[in-house]
């Protein structure tokens, strides 16, 4: 299945597939001159050189290569390692699996598989496994703390229970005790946590980690005095301790003490000696503690108008700013607002920095209201032009985007990323013929860029200009021909003419070999084995495709292909309408469902 790729002003990163890679072995047989194992310990050597270096496709590559020389369990815990740390959760979790079978009884790849089924959102199959580890030794605070992680949403007193033990193996330790108050409260068992923090500490008073447990645990039962008491005990000792201070801000605030809850911060927030990053921290703990208790609210108010005195930093604005839109103060927002404005109104960087990071948050609809702003005060400023436009083509107001982007490309007619931008929201409008005027002036300037070829390929493609379309994508494969990509694009395009299949099935296959969970990657190789007539394997990959997008049209019409193809009427019938649902402008899937049959 294609996939085009939208140019972004920053890259977006994709989520790594959760689900299970079978790992694939070589078969081929290759007569070396040296002992095997020895050339396996050769390449394991350079891999871990690579790793070292940081350089872990290589070392993935050569520790591979040992593997296949000499699959011993350690190779492949190796391999895992690497694979999680680039987060190829599925081949993680192939590799471990094979170094667990190799020795099932070693704890550390235990608990690596019990990582990846974590990383990749399967709680039921790590606790198989923690409690595997917790069979061959029983003092693994490993396995306690992560069985304990995961049994904290549905058995919570079993969680309970599994932090405890780490406790009285480990002694009190600041992030277990957390999870106990935690979890007492919900299970409301606060007064039994305050009895045994009560307890350690006689035994050890001077633990400042089990004093804030303590402290946190009364303000939770609401004993405020107690709460204050060992707040000034622990401040004589740690006096310069912010966290305390919070501590006795929220304790008097929730007491109904606003004004010494204020003197209390005020002390740090008049401190010249105190950073002012320290300082906004401060500010905006409170500000966030004000979405449970809007009293905080007030007390954010004051450390941003105290903070504001002795800077005049924009950030300080907008925070006010919003503290005054929260607080239904609309004169007030719009006071700081155009103060914050105005204090950057000579630099825009400052609104192009703060659009930018905007949209690398994936928040396009902030972006576009920020921006609008903006692009009033910058009219002619291009960054500010070029994310707006980009905002809004994320945000499918591609209309709007066309007028914009094109604003940034009279403003810099040169730049590869705005013609591309604008050639893939002509594309989204339907407007291909100018869609490949900009594209194709973008690889003037730039003929080797690899997302605008993608795009410019796939539009001809759809056109049914197979010849431009092949010549492109042999232009992209020139420049980098381990392009997963470019491969898929092209290896589908073949499959759906019915053309070059073996050639597409190996580059299918590389496609794979790097992204084994890519529902549009299966789907090609999928279909590729559907035109040879390889029935049973297209069905393994179009089903494995859709489990990952049960809505995709295209994928669930495919299937429905392959099981007529299988003499299953049925179920292929069943697909066919459900595809048909889920577009109903796919006439050919119709036709199909019609006379039930190809």
């Amino acid at each position: 299945m294609k996939k085009a790729i939208l140019i972004l002003l920053a890259a977006l990163a994709l989520s790594a597939c959760s689900t299970e890679e079978a790992v694939v072995k070589d078969q081929t047989k290759v007569i070396r001159p040296l002992d095997l194992k020895k050339a396996a310990q050769a390449a394991f050597i350079e891999g871990s050189v690579f790793e070292l270096k940081g350089q872990l496709t290589d070392a993935i590559k050569r520790y591979t290569e040992a593997y296949s020389l000499d699959p011993q369990p350690g190779i492949s815990y190796t391999l895992t390692k690497n694979y999680f740390k680039i987060n190829k959760l599925g081949s993680a979790l192939g590799y471990s699996k094979l170094s667990v079978e190799g020795d099932h009884r070693n704890v550390e790849y235990l608990l690596l598989l019990g990582s990846i089924y974590d990383a990749s959102h399967f709680p039921d199959s790590s606790d198989v496994v923690y409690r595997a580890v917790l069979a061959l030794d029983s003092t693994n605070i490993t396995a306690y703390f992560n069985l304990a992680q995961i049994s904290e949403a549905k058995r919570p007193s079993e969680a309970l229970a599994l932090y405890k033990k780490v406790v009285d193996i480990i002694g009190p330790e600041w992030t277990v005790l957390v999870h106990i108050v935690d979890l007492n409260e919900r299970l409301g068992n606060i007064d039994a946590t305050i009895s045994t923090v009560e307890e350690l500490l006689k035994l050890n008073p001077t633990d400042l980690n089990l004093q804030k447990v303590l402290i946190d645990s009364y303000i939770k039962t609401k004993k405020f005095d107690k709460a204050i008491l060992l707040i000034d005990e622990s401040l004589a000792s740690f006096p310069d301790d912010l966290n305390l201070v919070e501590f006795k801000g929220i304790a008097l605030v929730q007491k109904g003490e606003m004004k010494q809850a204020l003197g209390e911060y005020m002390k740090l927030v008049k401190d010249k000696s105190i950073p002012f990053e320290n300082k906004i921290r401060v500010g905006l703990s409170y500000l966030s503690a004000a979405e449970k208790d809007s009293s905080n609210l007030l007390l954010a108010k004051s450390v941003f108008e105290q903070i504001n005195k002795d800077t005049t930093d924009w950030q300080v604005k907008s925070y006010l700013g919003e503290i005054a839109i929260r607080r239904n103060d609309e004169a007030a927002a719009i006071k700081y607002f155009e103060e914050a404005t105005q204090l950057a109104e000579w630099n825009p960087d400052v609104w192009v920095r703060m659009g930018g990071l905007l949209f690398d948050s994936r928040k396009y609809k902030d972006v576009i209201r920020f921006m609008d702003q903006a692009v009033q005060k910058f009219p002619n400023n291009f960054p500010i032009n070029l994310i707006y436009g980009l905002a809004l083509s994320q945000n499918n107001d591609h209309e709007k985007a066309k007028e914009i982007l094109k604003r940034a490309l009279n403003l810099n007619p040169k730049d590869v990323n705005a013609l591309g931008a604008l050639g893939y929201t002509l594309n989204q409008l339907q407007q291909d013929e100018e869609a490949l005027i900009v594209l194709n002036k973008a690889l003037q300037y730039d003929p080797n860029n690899l997302q605008v070829l993608s795009v410019t390929a796939l539009i001809h493609e759809t056109n049914k200009n197979y010849s431009l379309s092949d010549s492109l994508y042999a232009h992209a494969l020139k420049i980098d021909s381990a392009n997963v990509l470019i491969l898929n694009n092209l290896a589908y395009s073949w499959a759906d003419r019915g053309i070059k299949l073996q050639d597409a099935l190996k580059m299918a296959k590389k496609a794979i070999e790097t992204e084994p969970k890519n529902s549009s990657y299966l789907d090609t190789i999928g279909w590729i084995y559907y035109k040879l007539g390889d029935y049973k394997k297209a069905k393994e990959s179009i089903e494995e495709a859709v489990k990952m997008e049960l809505e995709n049209a295209t994928l669930v019409d495919h299937l429905g292909d392959v099981y007529f193809k299988m003499g299953d009427k049925k179920k292929a019938m069943s697909n066919w309408k459900k595809a048909f649902e889920l577009d109903g402008t796919k006439l050919e899937i119709k036709i199909k469902i019609e006379k039930g049959e190809l």
